[in-house]
């Protein structure tokens, strides 16, 4: 495909993922530039002057999930309801730019009284903050963000909280019990489009030169709210989340993911992605 070809392509893909999303019927390839589509979306937003640009390229991720889901209709029924809170009691991980649109959410919503989410979120913070995954499902501890079993800022919820769901709600309740080796089956559709949305942000952050770690959620949420300029002192480089915990993967998936990210940017930038 010849440079002016890939920008035809390139325009053509954005255009039909910001309509319709990632749709999972068409062929490999139009899949991969329906996700170098979403990257390019998301790279713009990046690089728009706004102070909140970081937070408004997480929620454009998740529009474009969530407009995925509507082209990918699950064939087999979600369990998940309001008042089904569960998964909301395990360890989540979430990139920078989502914890800025919690944060933000948060400020919105707890205007003038911001000190009351403040404090259950630095209380969950210490918690948590030294237990392993397993430790905290054990423990049951819930997310900070829970408020009558329900998450208080659900349009604002990371992607790991949007692609985790279930076809059955008593599994998870006997895995929230204790029960050992359950199995949570999540939809094909869901864990594709949900990896392809965390590709696109990823690759876009690469693109821009930003930090791509996941970062443990409550423990940058706490820093991201103690910081009222948290995410502009981010976008100019300074590592604010240093001392959280982040995702790891072993060398293999880290290379495998490398190349995909890769070929992601390279597309985006209208280059060959080999």
């Amino acid at each position: 495909m010849g440079r002016q070809e890939r920008r035809i392509k390139l325009k053509q893909s954005m255009d039909a993922v910001v309509r319709r999303g990632v749709d999972l019927s068409a062929n490999m390839d139009d899949q991969q530039w329906a996700v170098i589509g979403a990257t390019r979306v998301l790279i713009d937003t990046l690089d728009s002057r706004h102070p909140s640009r970081a937070s408004n390229t997480a929620k454009r991720a998740h529009e474009v999930f969530e407009t995925s889901l509507k082209t990918n209709p699950s064939r087999q029924p979600i369990a998940c309801a309001k008042g089904c809170a569960f998964c909301c009691h395990v360890s989540v991980t979430a990139t920078a730019p989502e914890v800025f649109l919690a944060a933000n959410a948060l400020r919105e919503k707890y205007k003038g009284n911001l000190e009351t989410i403040l404090y259950r979120v630095q209380a969950a913070d210490q918690k948590t903050r030294t237990l392993t995954s397993q430790e905290r499902a054990l423990r049951r501890i819930p997310c900070a963000l829970l408020e009558d079993n329900a998450c208080s800022i659900y349009a604002a919820r990371p992607g790991a909280c949007r692609g985790f769901v279930s076809t059955s709600a008593k599994a998870c309740e006997r895995g929230f019990n204790g029960e050992h080796n359950v199995q949570i089956d999540t939809p094909g559709v869901w864990i594709a489009l949900r990896s392809a949305e965390k590709q696109a942000l990823i690759a876009a952050l690469t693109a821009s030169d930003l930090l791509t770690r996941c970062y443990e959620f409550h423990h940058a949420l706490r820093i991201a709210l103690e910081k009222p300029d948290a995410e502009l002192r981010w976008l100019k480089g300074e590592d604010i989340f240093r001392d959280v915990a982040y995702e790891r993967m072993g060398p293999e998936t880290e290379a495998h993911n490398q190349r995909i990210i890769a070929a992601l940017v390279a597309g985006a930038l209208g280059k060959e992605t080999a």
